[in-house]
């Protein structure tokens, strides 16, 4: 090849190495949010955590090299009774076991595509879910939207308290239901380079 040819494309050949380099970047606690939907015979309820912190590494060209890692403490879960939310901090063990980790292991890519402000798509994120001291595998079906530099995933997925060695609190006799069921938005900032050099 020309040497002036190398020359010509050189810049777009390191813009593209760039372009392919994931970014770390924070999760931003004050706007994430995670709640867990719990169920008893007589009714059921919500606590929600605006303490929700951790960590997204993400590669915009191949989402599937992505990972992230969230941290939330237990304590901060707030259902809007004080007295239940002793019993679940009781029951959980919350003492002993301050927070619920989720680590990603991989992430498959059912759609991503470019739109008009930014990307948009469908991913499931496989991992491990650390909480009451028991480490566990979970799936969880994602919608990852990002405009301009904002980046917003949203997910849902249920655990069973059983298998996380959680003893069910009671109430009028009855326990409550094994199946907690949980969904969060987790929001962070990107760096303006990541977006609009693509």
């Amino acid at each position: 090849m020309p040497r002036f040819l190398i020359l010509w494309l050189l810049p777009g050949l390191l813009v593209g190495g760039l372009n392919a380099q994931p970014i770390t970047v924070a999760v931003d606690s004050t706007e994430s949010v995670l709640q867990y939907h719990g169920h008893h015979p007589l009714h059921g309820w919500t606590g929600t955590s605006r303490s929700v912190h951790g960590t997204l590494r993400l590669d915009l060209d191949d989402p599937s090299r992505s990972s992230v890692t969230i941290r939330v403490p237990v304590a901060s879960f707030d259902s809007g009774n004080s007295n239940r939310d002793a019993n679940m901090l009781d029951a959980v063990e919350a003492d002993r076991y301050p927070e619920v980790v989720f680590e990603s292991s991989a992430i498959s890519v059912q759609r991503w595509e470019r739109t008009a402000s930014g990307y948009e798509g469908n991913w499931t994120v496989g991992g491990n879910l650390t909480f009451h001291g028991e480490t566990h595998p979970v799936t969880i079906p994602v919608t990852v939207r990002i405009e301009g530099n904002r980046f917003e995933a949203t997910g849902a997925f249920s655990i069973a308290l059983s298998q996380f060695k959680v003893r069910r609190p009671k109430l009028l006799l009855w326990s409550i239901r094994d199946t907690i069921d949980l969904e969060g938005t987790i929001r962070a900032t990107l760096p303006d380079s990541a977006v609009s050099r693509r």
